[in-house]
This record gives structure tokens, C-alpha cells and sequence, in this order.
């Protein structure tokens, strides 16, 4: 079984995979709360909340929704990965709001992560809000000038959400509208600085692995395999606790003759 690499930071140094060193503060930014912990589920009248407690405080992830909600929901006996920024909202569900956030469930199993909280009055779920795709992409058969897409994905994970399958979709339509030359599809490894000093590296092999895929789907929706070039980035990028979520990723480029 793949398991991501947890490195620890030194005297204010970053221990790489590859054995090199970067300095940096020893922290990451105080409002920040990256942690690796087990998700709870407290029930509602309404729709079921997730949790994450971090040091002796609970942090509010979401609510349990459909595939079209903007919020993918964590699952009982898998740890996951919380990525996020203190707010100052009132408390959901219990539990303080972090904004932005992600969240990655991470593969290996725990079956300690099986904690379900009774509903309790003043412990309301909000109404769950559906995500309005045009906020983000463009709407189908219009604007075709886009050259370069960015398609995030969760810590150490190649899975591709209802949402980011529209994203590889919108290039392949445009692709295909302006007869592309070539497609360059490049991955990347990302690395996440946890709050409490330690380093989150992904596994070796997942830059291309995302590439890889991302390849596959394009050249299944009908462009030609000879123009698409897929590239991996297999060196980590650094991290910085702010800005770690939107390294995983993989992007595609259009270039026309």
C-alpha cells in the first residue's frame, strides 16, 4: 500500500525526500490549521455535519450532500487531511468554520475514525448550497479562448470529482473548436505543512499518475493521442502552509497552429 511521506522539521529546516534543505519560518501562519486527524459526524434534524477535532478544538468541514455539492464529505474510518483559515463565523454545528477549505481523506484504513455525535438542540445544520458551475467555468459552446486549465486534486489521490471532470471536459471542447497542434497535460507533486511543524509529501508516483489520467480522458473524449504530451514533475513542491492545496494539480495546455 502507497503511504505518503511525513517528514519533520529541523532547527527550522525542511527535510526534502531528495535530502536538501530550505530554510523557513518554523510555523506555519498562526490563523492556519492544517492537521491530519479522524472525521466525526454529529447528527441533525436536517442533514448530517462533519467534524474534525485539532488540539482540544472543533473544526467544522461540511455538510453531508449529493455528488453536485460543493462539499465532498469525508468517510468513517479513514483519517483525513484538513486544509484551512480560522474565521471569526459563528460556530457550525459546534465546531469554528475554516475558510477556505480542503479536505482530502486519506486511503489507508483506521477503524478508530468511527465517532457519531447525537443531534442537540442549538446544533443546527445551515441549508446545504449547491454549487453554481458558471461561477467557474464558462457555459458550453460559447467563449473559446482559453489556453490553459488547472485541475486541483486532493492529497495523494488521482481522483477526479463530478466538478473537475467539467474542467477537463471544457478542454476538450475548446480543443477541439480551435484544432489544436498539441497538448501538454504536466503533474504535479505537492507537499503540505502541517500546523504542528511536520511536512506532508506526497507519494512519489502521483504526479504521474494524475498526468496519466488526465491524458487518458482527453484522448477518450475524441482528440487524437499523437497530439497530447504527458509530462510529470516528480520533485515535490515546496510548501508554505498557505498555498499548499493549490500545488496538487495538473495542467493542460492548448497551443494552435
Amino acid at each position: 500500500m502507497r503511504k505518503a511521506l511525513l517528514v519533520l522539521l529541523v532547527s527550522g529546516s525542511a527535510l526534502f525526500s531528495g535530502g536538501t534543505t530550505a530554510q523557513r519560518r518554523e510555523m506555519p501562519p498562526a490563523h492556519r490549521r492544517n492537521f491530519v486527524a479522524c472525521p466525526i459526524v454529529r447528527d441533525t434534524k436536517t442533514l448530517p455535519c462533519w467534524l474534525a477535532e485539532y488540539e482540544g478544538e472543533l473544526y467544522f468541514l461540511g455538510l453531508q450532500g449529493s455528488s453536485a455539492s460543493e462539499f465532498y464529505p469525508p468517510q468513517l474510518n479513514h483519517e483525513v487531511l484538513v486544509e484551512g483559515t480560522v474565521t471569526n463565523d459563528p460556530r457550525i454545528c459546534g465546531g469554528i468554520p475554516l475558510k477556505p477549505l480542503r479536505i482530502s481523506v486519506l486511503p489507508e484504513l483506521n477503524r478508530a475514525c468511527n465517532t457519531l455525535l447525537p443531534a442537540e438542540d442549538g446544533l443546527e445544520a445551515p441549508a446545504a448550497v449547491a454549487r453554481r458551475f458558471s461561477e467557474d467555468l464558462r457555459k458550453p459552446g460559447t467563449d473559446i479562448s482559453q489556453r490553459e486549465f488547472i485541475i486541483p486534486f486532493d492529497f495523494d489521490s488521482d481522483y477526479l470529482t463530478f466538478h473537475t471532470t467539467r474542467i477537463v471536459g471544457e478542454a476538450a471542447r475548446i480543443a477541439k473548436a480551435v484544432n489544436v497542434a498539441k497538448i501538454e497535460v504536466r503533474g504535479y507533486r505537492a507537499t503540505t505543512w502541517l500546523s504542528n511543524g511536520k511536512q506532508f509529501i506526497e507519494t512519489e508516483t502521483i504526479a504521474a499518475q494524475r498526468a496519466n489520467k488526465v491524458g487518458e480522458i482527453l484522448v477518450g473524449l475524441g482528440l487524437p493521442a499523437t497530439a497530447v504530451t504527458v509530462i510529470s514533475k516528480n520533485e515535490p513542491e515546496p510548501c508554505d502552509g498557505v498555498t499548499d492545496t493549490d500545488k496538487r494539480r495538473v495542467t493542460v495546455r492548448l497551443f494552435t497552429p
